[in-house]
């Protein structure tokens, strides 16, 4: 298909760099996995997985029943989502540009041959040999470099994180065990430290507790009833945040999302007497 552009992932960071191409002009096929596990759900068009659309910044995301059904949507201007985590799509409709937005701290399954521009976020890729530019993820001085040779940098406080035990992390809530969640309290709210916010019934039968490990906003939670995995995030606290803020795309994401524009248009400029801007 002429002008597209795929995006892999639909989670938040992903979702900042879904809003700025679409919003610029551009047809965008973002693919999730069947049940989506990002936690700052009012800001993240993976939702359209759950509710068959999910609106972000005045932007509403559909998600299409099939690859044909996505194909219609797509031509006809709207901004698409289709159940695809391993992108089989890509071989049919031949994107020429691809963006693997997962931020999965490794690769999965993201070529370079994919597209005829290939961007990454974060770690896990090599750029000009698994893809053709890097963006960089970690805040800090270089967040968003473009980065056309080699790698980014690691994220240190995740990596050297124990479940729940890290002042870095300290603000996060992670699943101490295998189970199904219960969520007793919803984005936006105010809570407090100690304050009960979900329940979490493990695998052995258990009933586990979760929480609040400081006072703030939760402006990121997992739905109830999610399956979880022991480590996996299923909440997050911010202390100075507002309410409101909980809307709408954060800084760290347009930041992002203003690189990826960036590579973008950067590539397409150079492309001999062939543009790939158009509008959809």
């Amino acid at each position: 298909m002429k002008h597209l552009i795929i995006v892999r992932g639909g989670g938040e960071i992903a979702s900042g760099v879904i809003h700025a191409l679409y919003r610029t002009g551009f047809r965008v096929l973002v693919l999730e996995q069947a049940e989506p596990t990002a936690t700052r759900r009012r800001v993240a068009f993976s939702e359209a997985m759950y509710r068959d659309e999910a609106t972000v910044e005045r932007i509403t995301c559909y998600r299409a029943k099939d690859i044909e059904d996505a194909k219609k949507r797509l031509k006809a201007g709207q901004l698409v989502m289709l159940e695809d985590p391993e992108a089989k799509c890509v071989r049919e409709l031949k994107p020429q540009v691809l963006v693997d937005a997962m931020v999965a701290h490794e690769n999965r399954g993201t070529k370079r041959d994919m597209a005829e521009h290939t961007v990454a976020l974060g770690p896990g890729f090599c750029a000009g040999r698994d893809v053709d530019v890097v963006v960089e993820t970690g805040r800090g001085h270089n967040l968003g470099r473009l980065i056309y040779e080699g790698f980014s940098s690691k994220d240190q406080n995740l990596e050297n994180a124990t479940v729940g035990v890290s002042q870095n992390v300290e603000h996060l809530i992670f699943a101490p065990e295998n189970g199904r969640l219960e969520m007793l309290r919803s984005i936006s709210l105010m809570v407090k430290q100690g304050e009960s916010l979900a329940h979490l019934h493990t695998d052995d039968g258990k009933v586990i507790e979760l929480k609040a490990t400081i006072d703030g906003v939760l402006r990121g939670a997992l739905h109830g009833g999610s399956r979880v995995r022991k480590g996996q995030k299923v909440a997050d606290i911010h202390p100075t945040m507002g309410q409101e803020e909980c809307f709408t795309i954060s800084d760290k994401a347009r930041c992002i999302a203003g690189s990826v524009l960036e590579a973008v248009m950067v590539w397409d400029h150079k492309r001999p007497k062939r543009r790939f801007f158009q509008r959809h």
